[in-house]
Order: C-alpha cells, then structure tokens, then sequence
C-alpha cells in the first residue's frame, strides 16, 4: 500500500507527520498532530489506527513521540512535497528507521488509569430471602431481544460509564439506521468499526461518541463513510 491507497484525511495526516517531524527535528506527539489538524484526539486516534493498518506508519503506544512515516512511497511523497533543500533535513527515511531498534510497547495511551481501593469489611445486600423451587414467570429471550440479533465480544474500555466493559459481549440488532444517543457498531470508510454513541449534529456532521471520560468523540468529516452495522440492545457478562 502507498499514499494512493489513503482516503483524503489519511493523507492530510501523513503530511503532517511529516511536516512537524521536519519542523521539530523528532516525532511528534498525538496532541500535536490532533492540534495541528484541528481535529480531536479520539479522532485522530481513528486515522492513525487506520495509517498503521496500512503499514504507512509505525506507532509505538507505548511512546509519546514514536510515530513514524514507513512507507517508502508515502514518504517519497511528502519529502517532494515539502522539502525543498534536500541538505539536512531532519525526516528519518523507512530505511533509517529499519536500522534502529524499536522499543516495547509500556501501555496503551489510551488506557484508563486505575487506583487501589481499599475493602473495609464485609456487608449484606439486602435482607435474606427464602429460597423457593416455584417459578413465578418465565423469561423468554426472544421477547428481550429482536430476532436476528448477533453477539459481538468488546475489545477496549471505551464504554465503561454505559456498563459495557473490556470482555463483555454485546447483543446486536442488526440495523442501518440510528437515533441519536443509540449505541452503535459503526463501520467507518469501510475500513475498521466501533462501538460507539451516536450522534447527528445540526449541521449534518456525525459524532461517535465514547462512555469513558478519558476519551474524546470522533467526528466524521463529509468525506468519511458511516455505515450503521447495528444498535446494541443487551449485554452479556461472565461473573
């Protein structure tokens, strides 16, 4: 794959990779790019994702300022586009990059950090109740949820605050319209897909956005695609 194969926003992060690595002599990091773009962090999380799948760039998680152009062809282009004095310029090519050793991936940037809570004692939830063989009602799951409804298992924490959580399996009606606040799997520009609320802006604008307070909406452009894969309507979780 080569800048060719990038979809207009893709691009426009490519070149800015570039254009800030060339201008700072080092990489930069997501915030810089995000603010340089004006764009969202969450946002710009969806496009680098994307560039990395591609194998356009290299993304450490780990480090603040590991994103890379790989691409011999992507960056053939931007150093024609943007470098005009060929002497000493401070964008490391594909092959500068080969030769140095990557490093370990510590953490995802985008991780909740957590904190030790202490366990204080032991307390009833509730009052005891008598145990009884007699089944007052039955449930029927088919009334719970629509027919045709598949079952997707949850990679990620960013919908922790809507009581869906890392490992969970979501239950999916399968459906291409959505209301706004309806949590959706959204495919975007066919490329990769989300579980995400979402939102129709008044001037048409899509916002997908994130249950986690760490995390920031991703806003579609007019040139992205959306496509509605289904609304969840249940979740299924081992104890």
């Amino acid at each position: 794959m080569g800048i060719e194969t990038l979809s207009p926003k893709q691009k426009e992060t490519a070149e800015t990779i570039f254009k800030l690595t060339l201008e700072a002599h080092y990489p930069p990091t997501l915030d810089e790019i995000a603010a340089r773009m004006g764009i969202t962090k969450g946002t710009l999380q969806y496009h680098i994702s994307a560039l990395k799948k591609k194998n356009i760039i290299t993304w450490n998680q780990g480090s603040a300022r590991s994103i890379r152009i790989v691409d011999d062809n992507s960056y053939d282009y931007c150093k024609e586009k943007f470098i005009t004095n060929d002497i000493n310029h401070s964008v490391p090519s594909p092959a500068d990059f080969n030769r140095r050793p990557s490093g370990n991936i510590v953490k995802d940037e985008f991780a909740v950090e957590r904190e030790s809570i202490p366990l204080l004692g032991q307390i009833t939830a509730g009052l005891p109740l008598e145990i009884t063989n007699q089944a007052e009602e039955y449930l029927e799951l088919d009334s719970f949820f629509p027919l045709g409804c598949y079952a997707l298992r949850v990679k990620g924490e960013s919908m922790i605050d809507a009581l869906i959580n890392d490992g969970d399996i979501v239950l999916v009606e399968p459906r291409k319209i959505a209301n706004n606040g309806e949590i959706v799997v959204a495919l975007i520009n066919q490329e990769s897909s989300t579980l995400k609320r979402f939102y129709k802006q008044k001037d048409g604008s899509i916002m997908l956005k994130p249950e986690n307070p760490y995390m920031e909406p991703i806003y579609l452009d007019p040139s992205d695609s959306l496509d509605i894969q289904g609304i969840v309507k249940g979740v299924l979780r081992r104890l």
